[in-house]
């Protein structure tokens, strides 16, 4: 069966580069009044969508996604013909159960294009800021859970997909378990010692060490039974040694009648994990509050302010070189009436704009600022470059706002 688009012809008239990502994505549409011919064209829509949120998904992690959302949908996803070289149609049917159309495609995404694109919009630049986190289980209490029941590597599997959607940089599956197999072996001494040692080896820059705590199953009012899951982290940096935070977690599960011990490790991986993940919640509010006050954490923004005369451009630079709240200052461009600068600060772009302008304002330099997308601030002056200094003063302005 043949599907078409107004942009299918055009990418079959270029020839595929050899830097290309293949992905195989299914997707469907629901059948509406409109008809089955509708419905495949929105089914082919979908599928070409998700080919592209899969390769952005494999350069940004979930939290860098949904808090620039708007501007990937904008920026990337609208415009499925640049992006997508071509694609193969392997399969396709209609579903009468569910009343849906169903596609499963083959698509050639020009990944190369949509990182650089990323990057100019400055939001790669987050992932190249995030850091290695590496959860190790160790505990030696009377109540420990061990590390061969399926409650615990319920609850580790948790933690570390929920410290991922966190934006760190996590361990494989395959890997963490090799290490906390062979983890006794590489204790000698003091054991937080050992465990950051062993952390720095594996070039991890947090160390988060994990214990669960399970108590005996307990009857609560009534006929109910409780089953209670405690999950302890005490987390460091691994390069000073110096521990960032101490949390304890607990959560338990109810049941009408005394488990068994299957049931009963059912009930305590379920605590497990919704004690893990809040106390990844806990932790990842002290970790960035950490590296906040170190300057580590933040996003990097690109400033242009067009139109100003040299010695305005001087001004500008003095104020933010001296301002604080602005880190790794870095000068990319400096033409005559042109000027880029590339920071890092902990505000959200709308903030930082209006702490920008309002502050040079104090200095009686106008700005207007132009709406662009991404981690960009441009900012320009509304008057004339030929407006200069008058007997040694610098005129005063107000600021305009334009575009959005």
């Amino acid at each position: 069966m043949k599907i078409s688009l107004s942009f299918l012809l055009l990418t079959l008239s270029f020839c595929l580069p050899i830097q290309a990502e293949e992905v195989t994505i299914r997707s469907s549409a629901k059948i509406y009044k409109e008809g089955l011919d509708h419905a495949k064209e929105q089914a082919l829509n979908n599928v070409l969508l998700e080919a592209l949120k899969l390769t952005v998904a494999n350069m940004l992690d979930t939290k860098a996604i949904n808090n620039n959302y708007e501007v990937i949908k904008n920026q990337i996803y609208r415009f499925k013909e640049k992006y997508i070289l071509d694609f193969k149609v392997l399969g396709e049917e209609q579903n009468f159960d569910k009343n849906l159309y169903e596609i499963i495609i083959v698509a050639n995404v020009d990944d190369e294009k949509i990182r650089h694109k990323l990057e100019t919009l400055r939001i790669v630049q987050q992932v190249m800021k995030q850091k290695r986190l590496l959860v190790l289980y160790h505990n030696q209490a009377p109540e420990a859970v061990t590390l061969e029941n399926e409650a615990l590597t319920a609850t580790i599997t948790a933690v570390q997909q929920k410290f991922s959607e966190q934006s760190f940089l996590t361990f494989s599956e395959l890997n963490m378990k090799l290490i906390n197999q062979s983890l006794q072996e590489e204790i000698i001494g003091n054991p937080v010692d050992s465990l950051i040692s062993l952390a720095l080896n594996y070039n991890a820059e947090v160390l988060v060490i994990m214990a669960m705590n399970s108590n005996r199953v307990r009857k609560k009012q009534g006929t109910f039974f409780k089953v209670s899951a405690t999950v302890n982290f005490n987390v460091f940096d691994t390069a000073s040694g110096q521990q960032i935070s101490a949390t304890n977690v607990a959560a338990h599960e109810i049941s009408v009648q005394k488990p068994n011990d299957q049931t009963r490790n059912v009930l305590l991986g379920i605590a497990g994990k919704h004690a893990g993940q809040e106390n990844v919640r806990l932790s990842t509010e002290h970790i960035t509050s950490f590296y906040k006050n170190t300057g580590e954490f933040g996003q990097v923004y690109s400033i242009i302010f067009e139109g100003y005369s040299p010695r305005r451009e001087s001004l500008i630079i003095d104020y933010l070189e001296t301002s604080e709240g602005f880190r790794n200052l870095n000068e990319l461009k400096n033409n005559f009436g042109f000027l880029e600068m590339e920071l890092l600060a902990l505000q959200r772009k709308s903030i930082l704009r209006r702490k920008i302008t309002s502050e040079l304002l104090e200095q009686e330099i106008e700005v207007a600022t132009k709406s662009i997308p991404g981690n960009n601030l441009f900012f320009i002056n509304p008057n004339p470059m030929e407006e200069e200094e008058q007997d040694g003063e610098l005129t005063t302005d107000n600021s305009t706002e334009i575009g959005s």
